[in-house]
């Protein structure tokens, strides 16, 4: 069992940044002579950053803020929020009835929005082979989460698993969640935005500009939204990725209002924890009860109930601005031609209604709807048996760990 210290990551992330900073302190540690976490602090060079172990002590990691400016085609909506949690259960209530023409009714039309945001950033390397990491997995978290999904405990790391397989990883806080600034959640935080927003990140790693000499190859690994905005990406930017693995997605989305009904979503800085206090009321989050993350996030028992109740207790923002635009992201991408993994929990409620292979493997859809044109012989698709949406954090996590590594060396991706 992991200690209460273990899954405490906010003692060391509020720190200031620059990219120059991290530049610098991530040239030091690759100039270093030994790969430990010892060596790697007293070879920083900046006090804007935080060098701190993974959860499971596989990596080294660099913390801190990057600052983009991003300009985006986003859409200009009539209304600023709801007032209360009835104005807001109402709105969603008519936004997911069946016929819905509640967003074309408050669809002005699309503008281009514009701003400078500081994205919290993690970027780590494998202690074995931090001088030679010549490939980054991308990694995007769904709604409710932040970065930490992917290293949440000793366990229950996908950086610490990639990190023995020799990966680097690259995860951050989308805009609007975490530590990420919060701008306006309804007409700023959309698809348009945050795919911009992921593609300048991309770049910076392919270019050298966050890390090493540049970046050979790159792998988007996204879960949940965060699979739609790799789509999204890969829509737009064909080229940004070597390859894909997809997790928390299928064809259907006959569930996901089920789904999100069954969080009792509220204003954010209603939550009684006084996290969120100051939010805008655009920001939403599960109500402050665990069935609230339970019903579509977990498959129960197949999951420690530590890990459980601490993210629970970690849950994060949802912006209306993305409820109202990520639809679209989830479009077929015929110009992709690299390998395509998709992961799924079995009892996936959000994407299959809690049974991924009724009426058929859900998962199996995906490539040839998504990705008609990915590397077949090199795809492929995964269940992992007694776990839910939030496949990393069941007590299996490792065999979907696993797998993920083991298609991108069977594609030649080192």
């Amino acid at each position: 069992m992991a200690s209460n210290s273990s899954l405490d990551f906010t003692a060391f992330f509020n720190v200031p940044f620059s990219a120059g900073g991290w530049l610098a302190t991530v040239g030091s540690i690759l100039m270093s002579p030994l790969v430990s976490a010892s060596d790697f602090q007293s070879g920083s060079t900046t006090s804007h950053t935080q060098v701190v172990p993974s959860t499971g002590g596989q990596a080294t990691c660099i913390t801190g803020l990057v600052p983009l400016n991003v300009t985006a085609t986003n859409t200009k909506f009539k209304y600023a929020g709801p007032a209360n949690n009835n104005e807001l259960t109402e709105f969603l209530v008519e936004n997911l009835q069946s016929g819905s023409t509640l967003a074309t009714r408050i669809t002005e039309g699309p503008y281009t929005a514009t701003g400078s945001f500081n994205i919290f950033s993690k970027l780590c390397f494998p202690k074995s082979t931090a001088h030679n990491a010549t490939t980054v997995q991308f990694l995007t978290h769904g709604g409710t989460l932040d970065h930490s999904y992917w290293d949440f405990a000793p366990g229950y790391s996908y950086v610490d698993a990639a990190a023995q397989a020799g990966y680097a990883t690259f995860s951050y806080d989308r805009l609007g969640t975490g530590l990420s600034d919060h701008p306006d959640p309804i007409q700023i935080i959309q698809a348009g935005i945050q795919t911009q927003l992921a593609h300048q990140l991309i770049m910076f790693l392919r270019e050298g500009m966050l890390g090493q000499a540049g970046f050979q190859k790159l792998v988007g690994v996204g879960h949940s939204i965060g699979s739609g905005l790799t789509l999204g990406v890969t829509g737009q930017y064909p080229k940004d990725f070597d390859a894909l693995i997809l997790t928390g997605i299928s064809t259907s989305f006959a569930a996901v209002g089920i789904g999100i009904a069954s969080t009792a979503q509220q204003i954010a800085n209603t939550d009684p924890s006084g996290r969120f206090e100051g939010l805008p009321s655009g920001y939403i989050t599960p109500a402050p009860i665990e069935q609230s993350v339970q019903f579509a996030f977990y498959r129960y028992p197949f999951y420690d109930q530590y890990i459980f109740k601490s993210q629970f207790q970690a849950r994060q923002t949802n912006a209306i601005g993305e409820s109202l635009t990520f639809g679209a992201v989830y479009a077929p991408v015929p110009a992709y031609t690299g390998p395509v993994d998709v992961i799924n929990g079995e009892n996936d409620w959000f994407y299959c209604g809690g049974d991924c292979n009724y009426p058929n493997n859900q998962v199996a859809a995906v490539q040839p709807a998504f990705l008609p044109d990915a590397l077949t012989n090199g795809s492929e698709s995964y269940l992992l048996p007694d776990a839910g949406h939030n496949l990393n954090l069941h007590l299996n996590a490792q065999e979907a760990f696993a797998h993920a590594q083991r298609f991108l060396a069977k594609n030649g991706i080192h």
